[in-house]
């Protein structure tokens, strides 16, 4: 892991690494704070396009998922949401994304 900027200030950390992203998580949360990764990407020759949806809505629920395309048929999915109830919840990925209009 490598440290490339440290914003205290903002409560920000951004670093390189080959690193599993829930292994960074896991370091970072040893200072006694809680981690959230906002960002991942591939490697500059190797980049298939990533991308960060934030999740939020009434309430007190709010979370962060992560899209990484690692290679041209798999995607890594990666993610934390909290303030949820206790007991089993879905995620569901739509293949276009757009929502704004009813399923009719």
């Amino acid at each position: 892991v490598r440290l490339l900027e440290l914003r205290p200030e903002a409560e920000s950390v951004l670093v390189e690494t080959t690193v599993a992203a829930e292994r960074v998580r896991e370091l970072l949360e040893r200072s006694g704070r809680r981690a959230v990764l906002k960002g991942m990407g591939g490697s500059e020759d190797g980049d298939l396009g990533a991308a960060v949806a934030a999740l939020s809505g009434p309430g007190t629920v709010r979370g962060l998922v992560r899209f990484l395309q690692v290679s041209p048929t798999r995607c890594l999915v990666d993610g934390a949401v909290d303030g949820l109830p206790p007991g089993p919840h879905g995620l569901h990925v739509h293949e276009f994304g757009d929502l704004s209009q009813p399923c009719d």
